[in-house]
């Protein structure tokens, strides 16, 4: 996999042989952390030129419902135009981080097709089937 941001709080990668980006939380982020590293994902979108992303929040945490709200909006509206079509999702064991991820899966259900996983296998043998 190819680096393309690494920070304390989370990376991104992308996968050539998935042509998918692989985003990993490290720890919980601040409020800061969060929207940069999500901004970041749009950039990556946008660099890699696919909408095809892994998501491994089991270390991100609860999210503030002033993130969630953004990233279920504003976030969601910006990365459907960066070509965000598709998200395998590794959930944490904690089920408000889990209920926090879903609402805002959920909310673009529209334009992004999703689904959970339990490990990064599955998940990239899925992301790469669609």
């Amino acid at each position: 996999m190819q680096p393309y941001i690494d920070t304390e709080c989370a990376s991104i990668h992308y996968d050539a042989d998935n042509h998918a980006l692989v985003t990993l939380w490290k720890m919980p982020p601040l409020p800061s952390e969060f929207r940069e590293h999500m901004l970041d994902l749009l950039s990556a979108m946008e660099h890699f030129k696919t909408g095809k992303v892994v998501a491994d929040t089991a270390k991100m945490g609860t999210l503030h419902p002033v993130d969630q709200e953004w990233a279920s909006t504003e976030w969601a509206s910006m990365a459907v135009q960066s070509g965000y079509s598709h998200a395998a999702i590794l959930l944490s064991k904690d089920i408000f981080s889990q209920m926090a991820i879903e609402d805002t899966m959920n909310s673009a259900a529209d334009n992004v097709t999703f689904s959970y996983f339990e490990n990064i296998e599955t998940a990239l043998a899925w992301i790469k089937s669609v």
